[in-house]
């Protein structure tokens, strides 16, 4: 018997093993032919003579250097483009740059994609005065560095959001100063995400290498498949052509674990900027603390603030699960209308606390990174409205940096977009031109000099985060034109996830979400004030993340060491090495969570696991 058990298990062990190494080499297989694509998208900048064009000013790294015809060519194909930023890649780009390139860009749509991160080559690029006065930019004509131009790469996409893009000029030669600053250079792209861009690269690479420990046949195997992955993805292509093409690929065992180790390097030392600023940071939080988290709240309601109901119950009590900011945090429901809010509940002062360093400051980088990879749920929220109206002016409330806005130019080219919250952000959002315009403050108080002037009003994840609910709608009513509408998205508090997934549900987002409103409370009220539903969904509004939320939540709950202003002191070296240790060991479960995800997202709607609703409303 044990010997048929000890056979099974062997068996099952050969069949693992074989499952695992189809998967590597189909995914690497994959990312070849993702690669190459990419490669032969790349368009080659032409021969032919143009007159001269002042209108796009060089920017270049120190030691570059462009021929003028290069230069009037570029010039010529910007204009005839119509575009305002175009960074020019040299032919000869070697196989470790030319590879990240095509990692981080799709030029079939990078210029299409609003949202898209701005890469280039860091050599060279033209630029319209007029974005680089809106950036911020000197135009003056002097060399920058590499690093210098990585960032201006990223900013003036952002200020040219569909007029921005990459073209290969054949005649500019790679320049040998940037070659060896390369791995500063990816991380100046990425910014202070750098590390978490490049962990899951470097996870890859030595699973790869770590298959080899499945044999000496399918070490050489994984070896030779990756070696010639470069002479795969650049062999015939009419565009890319790296000099170090065969050398690379011949070694690319050890030079690509040198480069990621460069790349990680110099990561570490932008995060040793990061501490700085949280060191900054840290007197004030100290301060502010010392007289406990108390201070931060109201005094506890005795009714709902949706139906003056006595009969409330604890529904959940949790700590801060994102930040880690300390507090206490309780959600009471009414056992009438089913209500769920924060009691008690934040004063302006604890809004003040736990929102900072979270959309903005420190956690800027992260939430545009979150923000911008959100493109497919802006465009579903802004086509809810194509069956009911073709509006004019929309109003976003609680845009942020004004992503959707950003994204919502798509589906309606010809309306104008504003914005209005109350950070800095909107700000933000003016100059890069995402919004027309951006008001900045409460939308209470702003309403009533904003009466009547617009089509469409929008509150995407906004509501749950107001003291008042009952104000917010009142003011949309007053802003809207007559048969205007009025477009909400809200966590579903009615979700089995709410129960399945415990405190670990994303959507209780405790402290910042005040209110969760049940659909029907929702739908009465919107009804009290004079608005017609003419839409109701629930699978379109849904954001399929709550398995990997919570997965990600425990596993930063068990590795908390960030450093972090508002925590006692920031984490030594053990910290950090046991937080990789317990991001590295997570990874799987993490990835087995996104996947888990995916699937699940078909049947949400028949299995109660939609976490999301959303409202169009008319304005009668």
């Amino acid at each position: 018997m044990s010997t048929v058990r000890c056979g099974r298990a062997q068996t099952s062990r050969r069949w693992l093993r074989r499952a695992v190494q189809i998967a590597l080499l189909a995914g690497l297989a994959a990312d070849t032919v993702r690669l190459r694509r990419r490669a032969a998208a790349l368009r080659v900048l032409g021969d032919d003579p143009a007159p001269p064009d002042d209108a796009f000013r060089l920017l270049k790294a120190d030691g570059v250097r462009l021929d003028p015809d290069t230069i009037a060519a570029g010039r010529a194909h910007a204009r005839a483009e119509g575009l305002a930023a175009l960074d020019l890649v040299p032919r000869d780009l070697p196989v470790a740059k030319a590879l990240d390139l095509l990692r981080e860009v799709d030029p079939a749509t990078y210029r299409t994609e609003r949202l898209a991160p701005g890469r280039g080559a860091c050599h060279a690029m033209l630029a319209d005065e007029g974005v680089l006065r809106a950036a911020g930019i000197s135009s003056n004509g002097a060399s920058k560095t590499a690093f210098d131009l990585a960032a201006a790469t990223v900013n003036l996409k952002l200020h040219a959001p569909v007029d921005s893009d990459l073209v290969v000029a054949p005649r500019l030669i790679t320049d040998q100063e940037v070659v060896v600053e390369a791995p500063q250079v990816v991380v100046a792209l990425q910014g202070p995400l750098a590390g978490l861009v490049l962990t899951p690269r470097i996870a890859r690479m030595i699973t790869l290498f770590a298959s080899g420990a499945f044999g000496p046949v399918w070490a050489a195997v994984v070896a030779a498949a990756w070696s010639a992955q470069p002479l795969a993805v650049f062999a015939g292509s009419r565009s890319l052509a790296p000099v170090d093409l065969w050398s690379y690929s011949a070694t690319r065992a050890v030079q690509e674990p040198r480069y990621a180790i460069a790349a990680l390097r110099a990561a570490r030392r932008l995060r040793a900027a990061h501490a700085d600023a949280v060191e900054l940071r840290r007197p004030a939080y100290e301060a502010q603390l010392t007289a406990g988290t108390e201070q931060f709240f109201e005094p506890r309601r005795t009714s709902c603030p949706w139906c003056e109901s006595g009969d409330l119950r604890p529904r959940l009590r949790t700590t801060d699960l994102i930040q880690f900011k300390p507090g206490q945090f309780t959600l009471e429901q009414c056992q009438r209308c089913r209500h769920i809010f924060q009691n008690p509940r934040l004063n302006p002062d604890g809004l003040s606390f736990y929102y900072r360093d979270f959309y903005d400051g420190l956690g800027e980088p992260l939430m545009h990174w979150i923000f911008s990879s959100a493109a497919g749920s802006y465009r579903s929220r802004a086509g809810a409205l194509k069956p009911f109206a073709v509006p004019e002016s929309w109003l976003d409330v609680g845009t942020g940096h004004g992503h959707f806005c950003n994204v919502a130019r798509e589906t309606w080219p010809q309306t104008a977009f504003d914005g209005l919250d109350m950070t800095e952000g909107i700000e933000v959002a003016e100059r890069r031109g995402w919004v027309r315009r951006g008001y900045r403050g409460t939308f209470a108080a702003r309403a009533p000099d904003l009466a009547g002037a617009y089509d469409v009003v929008s509150m995407f994840h906004y509501l749950e985060h107001t003291p008042d609910p009952h104000l917010e709608l009142q003011a949309a009513r007053t802003v809207l034109r007559p048969g205007g509408h009025l477009l909400i998205d809200v966590p579903d508090p009615e979700s089995r996830w709410s129960k399945l997934l415990g405190k670990r549900w994303m959507p209780w987002f405790q402290p910042q979400h005040l209110h969760l409103i049940p659909v029907h409370n929702l739908r009465r009220r919107l009804e009290e004030l004079g608005f017609t539903i003419v839409l109701e969904q629930h699978a379109e509004a849904n954001i399929p993340i709550d398995l990997l939320m919570a997965a990600l939540m425990t596993v930063r709950t068990a590795e908390r060491s960030d450093a972090l202003p508002w925590l006692p002191h920031s984490p030594g070296r053990p910290s950090r090495l046991a937080r990789l240790g317990v991001t590295t060991a997570a990874l799987p479960l993490l990835c087995a969570a996104g996947i888990a995800d995916r699937l699940i997202e078909p049947l949400s709607p028949r299995i109660g696991l939609v976490n999301a609703y959303r409202i169009l409303a008319r304005k009668v």
